[in-house]
C-alpha cells in the first residue's frame, strides 16, 4: 500500500467494516459514556515496536506514520514501547515524534534497556517524568504502565513484571477513575508473552472491569484480541517486523503498520483502523516457522492490524478479516460455499417432523435461506435427489444412498471418485461459473474412529494424549493430500482455486492455543493437531478462523453438537428428551469439527459463519434445527486477474 493510499484509508475511519459480527462482552457501563454532544470523539494515533536502531528502516517507517497522522485530526500520539534506543545516536526518533503533536504518550519497552540504558535515559530522551502515569484526554483516562520491573521469582531474560508499589498505585487509580479507562503497556497483560505476574494483574482488573475499556499493548508483534474475565486485551502489531529467530531472525513487513484508535462517547463506539501490508522477502510460512511446536498461530502472525469496531452499548464487535486489496468490485464476483453434515437417515425420521414439516424440508429451508451456491454435504444418505430437485441445483453423489454429495448452483464437470480412495470419504467435482472461472471442490469425511472428539472435555486426558488420538484421521488425510489428482489441482490453484470442505471429526490447532488457554476458552487446551496443521502446511486457509480471528465466546464456531442439555443420544433412537438431566455422551457444544478450507490467489474469504438455527427459531436449536452438526457458510470473493 502506498503512503497516499494509507492516508486515504485513514480518512475513512468511520467507514463500515464488512466483517464478522459477534457478541463481545465489554462491561464498561453506558453511563460512563455520557450522551453529550460536547464530548467529541477522541482519536489516538498508535504505533508499536518501531525498533529504532534495530530495524534497518525504522526512521522511514516513523516518517510514514507521522505523515499519515498529519492528514487526520488526532488528540494524541501513542508509542507502545520498543520505540528507539534512548541515547544520543537515536535521539532523532524522539525529536520527530515529540514535534509532531502537543500530546505525546510514551510507553517504555524492554529494548529501551539495551546497552545498559535506563529509565532515566528514557525520561531525558522522551521528556517524560515517570515510567508509569495517568493522562486524561477529555472523557477518556489513559493509564500507562511499566512492565519492566524486577521482582518475579521466575525471572529470566528481560524483566517482565509489575511490582507491588506500581500495583498499589494502579489499584488506587482504578478505584478513583470517574471515566472509561484505557490501559497502555508494552508487555501484554494477558495472552502470549504476558508479564510474569499477569494473573495477579488480571484479577485486579476483574475487580474494576466496569471501568476498563480496553488494555492495549505491543511487544508480541502479533495482531490479536482476547478476553479474560470480562476484560479485553488488544495486541497491536509491530510497525516493522515479526521475530522468527534462527538465521532469518526478522521477517519484515513491506509497509509500516500503525493504527488509530477512536473512542466516540456519544455513540459508545471504539474503532481500530485497519492497517495492512505484505511480507518483504521471505514469510514465516516460507521458512517453516509454523511447523515449530511453540510457534504462534498463523491467524495472529500476519502483516496487518485488523480493523475492529466495538459497540459498547450493544456488546458487539466487528472484526475485519485480513484480506488483500478489494480492487474493482465490477471485476469480482461473490461465491457462497456451505459444508453440512445433515445427520444421515435420522434427518428423514418421521419423529423429527414438527408442525407437519419434515427434517429434510427444514434442511432445504436452511440451505435456501443461506444463499449457498455450493454445498459439500455429509451423511446425505438418500436425500441427495430430493434436495437437488428442491433447490434446482446440479449435484454429484457416488450413489443414491451415498454419504457424500456435492451440490452446485452451476454446472459440474470432472466428476469423479478419486482412484484408490474410498468414495465414502472423498469425492470431487469442478464447479463452472458463468464467467468461465472454475473452482475445484473436494467433499471429505474423516473417520470418527480412534479417540472421539467428546474426549476434549475429559480433564483427565492430557493434551498430548488427546492429540495422539487423531492419528487415524491424520493417516487418512495424508493419503488424500498425496493423491495425484489433488496434487495436480493444487499445482494449478492460481488459475482454478481449490476448496476442501467437510466433516473432519477433529478439532483445529488454531482453536486451542496459548491465547485460548489464557481466555479459558475451548477447554483451555493447547492442541497441535496434526490434521489441521497438515492442511495449513499444504497451503490451505481455514476460512472460518481466517474470517473470525478473534476467538471469543461468540466466535468459537462450535459445529458439534447443536443438541443442548435437554436431550441425550440413545443408540437406535437418536436424540431423545431428558427430564432428570443425566450425563449423556453427545449433547451440548463440544468443538469445531466441520471446515471449509481454500487455496488460490483468486479466492478470498470475506465472511464466514456457523448456522445453528432454523429460520423459525432465534435461540432454540434442536430439534427444530434438523441436524446434530451446525452448517458452515463462507462467502468468497473471486478476483479476476
Amino acid at each position: 500500500m502506498t503512503n497516499q493510499t494509507r492516508r486515504t484509508a485513514l480518512k475513512k475511519i468511520g467507514a463500515t467494516i464488512a466483517a464478522t459480527c459477534a457478541s463481545f462482552s465489554l462491561p464498561v457501563p453506558a453511563q460512563l459514556f455520557a450522551s453529550d454532544n460536547s464530548k467529541k470523539p477522541i482519536r489516538l494515533g498508535v504505533i508499536a515496536d518501531l525498533h529504532g536502531g534495530l530495524a534497518v528502516d525504522a526512521e522511514t517507517r516513523l516518517d510514514a506514520f507521522l505523515e499519515a497522522m498529519k492528514e487526520i485530526e488526532i488528540d494524541a500520539l501513542v508509542q507502545l514501547g520498543d520505540f528507539a534506543f534512548p541515547n544520543l545516536k537515536h535521539q532523532m526518533f524522539a525529536d520527530k515524534f515529540n514535534a509532531a503533536h502537543e500530546n505525546k504518550i510514551h510507553v517504555i519497552g524492554n529494548h529501551e534497556f539495551d546497552f545498559k540504558l535506563t529509565r532515566e535515559d528514557c525520561f531525558k530522551a522522551w521528556g517524560i517524568e515517570s515510567a508509569y502515569y495517568r493522562r486524561d484526554l477529555d472523557s477518556l483516562r489513559l493509564i500507562v504502565l511499566d512492565g519492566n520491573e524486577t521482582g518475579s521469582p521466575t525471572q529470566s531474560g528481560y524483566p517482565s513484571f509489575i511490582g507491588d508499589k506500581q500495583k498499589d498505585w494502579l489499584e488506587a487509580e482504578l478505584k478513583a477513575a470517574d471515566r472509561p479507562v484505557l490501559i497502555l503497556s508494552h508487555q501484554p497483560l494477558a495472552g502470549p508473552s504476558a508479564i510474569q505476574n499477569a494473573t495477579e494483574i488480571q484479577e485486579l482488573f476483574t475487580s474494576y472491569r466496569e471501568k476498563i475499556l480496553l488494555c492495549l499493548n505491543g511487544h508480541s508483534h502479533v495482531d490479536s484480541l482476547l478476553q479474560v474475565d470480562g476484560v479485553n486485551y488488544l495486541h497491536i502489531n509491530s510497525a516493522s517486523y515479526y521475530w522468527v529467530g534462527g538465521e532469518t531472525r526478522m521477517t519484515y513487513y513491506n509497509n509500516p503498520l500503525f493504527t488509530t484508535l477512536t473512542i466516540d462517547p456519544e455513540k459508545a463506539l471504539v474503532t481500530v483502523e485497519a492497517s495492512s501490508s505484505s511480507w518483504k522477502g521471505v514469510s514465516p510460512t516460507d521458512i517453516g516457522y509454523f511447523d515449530r511446536d511453540n510457534a504462534s498461530s498463523e491467524t495472529i502472525v500476519v502483516p496487518a492490524i485488523r480493523g475492529r469496531e466495538v459497540n459498547i452499548q450493544k456488546n458487539e464487535v466487528q472484526t475485519k478479516p485480513f484480506i488483500k486489496e478489494p480492487g474493482n468490485s465490477k471485476t469480482n464476483r461473490s461465491l457462497k460455499v456451505m459444508t453440512w453434515n445433515i445427520w444421515g437417515r435420522l434427518n428423514q425420521d418421521p419423529r423429527y417432523t414438527i408442525d407437519d414439516e419434515t427434517a429434510r424440508k427444514r434442511t432445504i429451508d436452511i440451505i435456501r435461506q443461506s444463499g449457498a451456491d455450493i454445498i459439500a454435504m455429509i451423511e446425505t444418505y438418500g436425500s441427495a435427489a430430493d434436495i437437488a430437485n428442491a433447490l434446482n441445483f446440479h449435484h454429484y453423489t457416488p450413489s443414491a444412498g451415498a454419504n457424500l454429495c456435492i451440490f452446485s448452483r452451476y454446472p459440474l464437470t470432472d466428476i469423479e471418485p478419486l482412484a484408490g480412495l474410498s468414495s465414502f470419504s472423498f469425492i470431487a467435482a469442478t464447479v463452472n461459473l458463468p464467467d468461465g472461472q472454475k473452482v475445484r471442490v473436494y467433499d471429505i469425511w474423516l473417520t470418527s474412529g480412534g479417540r472421539h472428539v467428546v474426549e476434549v472435555k475429559n480433564k483427565e486426558l492430557s493434551d498430548r494424549d488427546f492429540c495422539a488420538g487423531d492419528d487415524l484421521r491424520f493417516d487418512q488425510l495424508q493419503k488424500f493430500l498425496a493423491h495425484d489428482d489433488f496434487q495436480m489441482r493444487i499445482a494449478h490453484s492460481a488459475d482454478t482455486p481449490v476448496i476442501v470442505a467437510g466433516d473432519f471429526n477433529c478439532v483445529s490447532h488454531l482453536d486451542h492455543t496459548r491465547g485460548t488457554r489464557h481466555s479459558k476458552l475451548n477447554q483451555a487446551r493447547i492442541l497441535p493437531i496434526k490434521v489441521s496443521r497438515a492442511m495449513h502446511k499444504a497451503g490451505f486457509s481455514d476460512t472460518y478462523r481466517q474470517s473470525n480471528p478473534d476467538i471469543l465466546e461468540s466466535t468459537l464456531g462450535h459445529t458439534w453438537t447443536t443438541v443442548g442439555m435437554g436431550y441425550q443420544y440413545v443408540s437406535g433412537q437418536g436424540f431423545v428428551p431428558v427430564k432428570k438431566n443425566p450425563e449423556p455422551e453427545y449433547r451440548d457444544p463440544y468443538a469445531r469439527i466441520d471446515y471449509i478450507y481454500s487455496m488460490g490467489s483468486r479466492l478470498e474469504a470475506i465472511h464466514s459463519t456457523v448456522i445453528t438455527h432454523h429460520p423459525s427459531q432465534s435461540e432454540r436449536s434442536f430439534p427444530e434445527f434438523p441436524s446434530d452438526h451446525a452448517a458452515v457458510l463462507t462467502e468468497f470473493r473471486i478476483r479476476k486477474l
